[in-house]
């Protein structure tokens, strides 16, 4: 079949755009905007804080573990109807949870809809990649971001109004009307992608996919308890041998594979693991640090939740503000010059932190928070530019997806480091998680752990990925000329 590339002239991309987009806002925002529900919810159906816990990790769980299976699936499939799907699972699955009377039927429905949101998530950069060419990928890349983010920023206040107004059913009822409103909006342009490939079931690595699905959920529960249990407690170190122990088979098994989901591919450019390592250490330094961040500012500052709020909304604000204009201004100047700048705008934001005390002004923290989050935004497009330069249109949505999920492993393993950090050496049996006030060097320790990141994923940036893609490219067209040399010039 013909490869997955836009119809003739593809006039309505923008409609396929916003679609993607729409999508990308409703998956991360029902990260956030379930969270403020949680007692409510509680109460209503007489569930314990450990059963109603699981209404968020289902869907946590589920979306990450299934990310890489939904974008192989995207470069195997029409990756515009396998969205489609996503959104329709996605909305029914939030009308089951609106109408759920019994947690588990809650619990069942919320990992529905982490299915539904890994199909969207997994296959929506592919979309992207294959509407737009290679030199104007940054701005989509970077709007791609932006409803990301916007959709974790706006979800906190929007669950707490919608909560009090109308009760916790309303957070999962406002998702079919957005879902119906991106079928209408994209549905007629989504459909004409057609697939890589014909479809063949034994080429689609289920033993992988499987084994990754065990993998990922073990780690991703873990690294979810470690904040209340410690790293020491039995289930988390069972849980995190387990998860060790189906990722090294899953290795094993990857060598035997045709079309391996860990695809050596991938792995052996270095472009792409230089990418996903700073990926890595991103998201690991900036949400590490914004989990920690009420409790400072609460604990520390005695700020009210409402300040603190405006305040968190600064950083999310700039990084959604900024990331399109990163996207825009790679494709424009030099790829490596803004991704590069990014990263140490998020040093010195993340620097910034370690001076700061409760004597410090208001007008301070939102400069170093508006620091952080301008150079978290400038950094992620170009960054998956970098990522995706080079290759092949039928490894694009596995490369996207392993970077989604790259992003979430990371957000979770800073938090649980910060986290650890902040807990060593206090004198109190707390946890920032517990509520209770941490002193100040115990916030010195963790945004100092959260700067070396930061620091390391600055330096990791400076290796020299375009240089490395550019001789990559002179070999190739070399190898060109000599086996054109050796055609005959005539009959």
């Amino acid at each position: 079949m013909a490869a997955a590339a836009p119809p003739a002239g593809m006039p309505h991309r923008g409609w396929t755009l916003l679609t993607v987009c729409l999508g990308a806002f409703m998956a991360t925002l029902d990260t956030s905007i379930v969270s403020i529900a949680l007692p409510q919810m509680a109460r209503d159906l007489g569930a314990s804080l450990a059963a109603i816990s699981w209404v968020m990790m289902a869907y946590l769980i589920t979306n990450a573990s299934l990310l890489l299976s939904s974008s192989r699936l995207g470069d195997m499939l029409a990756p515009g109807r396998l969205f489609l799907g996503g959104i329709t699972i996605f909305g029914l699955a939030s009308i089951v949870c609106g109408l759920s009377s019994q947690t588990w039927t809650l619990v069942a429905a919320r990992a529905v809809q982490g299915l539904g949101a890994s199909l969207m998530l997994g296959v929506a950069p592919k979309i992207i990649t294959t509407t737009y060419g290679e030199g104007e990928r940054g701005l989509p890349l970077g709007l791609f971001s932006t409803a990301f983010a916007t959709g974790v920023t706006v979800g906190a206040p929007l669950g707490g109004f919608i909560t009090s107004a109308w009760g916790w059913p309303m957070v999962f009822f406002i998702n079919p009307p957005i879902c119906l409103g991106a079928l209408l909006l994209g549905g007629r342009f989504l459909l004409r992608l057609r697939p890589e490939t014909p479809w063949e079931g034994r080429s689609f690595d289920w033993q992988g996919g499987t084994l990754f699905f065990v993998s990922v959920s073990l780690l991703m529960w873990a690294l979810t308890q470690v904040r209340t249990q410690g790293w020491l407690d039995v289930k988390i170190v069972v849980a995190l041998g387990g998860a060790g122990a189906a990722f090294l088979f899953l290795l094993i098994m990857e060598r035997r594979q045709t079309m391996p989901l860990l695809h050596g591919e991938l792995w052996r450019n270095p472009d792409f693991y230089l990418g996903s390592t700073t990926v890595v250490l991103t998201f690991a330094a900036v949400m590490g640090t914004f989990f920690l961040l009420p409790f400072y500012l609460e604990g520390l500052f005695g700020l009210p939740p409402k300040t603190v709020g405006w305040l968190l909304a600064v950083l999310s604000f700039s990084n959604a503000l900024v990331s399109p204009l990163g996207g825009f201004y790679a494709d424009r100047w030099n790829n490596l010059l803004v991704l590069r700048l990014g990263a140490f705008l998020v040093v010195g934001g993340l620097c910034g932190l370690l001076w700061l005390g409760p004597s410090t002004s208001l007008g301070l923290l939102v400069f170093v928070f508006a620091l952080t989050g301008v150079g978290f935004g400038m950094f992620q497009a170009p960054n998956l530019n970098e990522m995706l330069r080079g290759v092949r249109t039928q490894m694009l949505g596995l490369a996207a997806g392993t970077n989604a999920v790259l992003k979430n492993l990371g957000s979770l393993l800073g938090i649980a480091l910060m986290v650890t950090m902040a807990a060593l050496g206090d004198r109190q049996p707390a946890s920032p998680a517990t509520g209770q006030c941490l002193e100040w060097p115990c916030f010195q320790r963790a945004f100092a752990a959260a700067a070396l990141l930061a620091a390391l994923n600055a330096l990791v940036n400076l290796l020299p990925r375009q240089r490395l893609q550019r001789s990559k490219l002179r070999g190739r067209i070399s190898v060109q000329k000599g086996k054109d040399r050796e055609k005959p010039s005539g009959p």
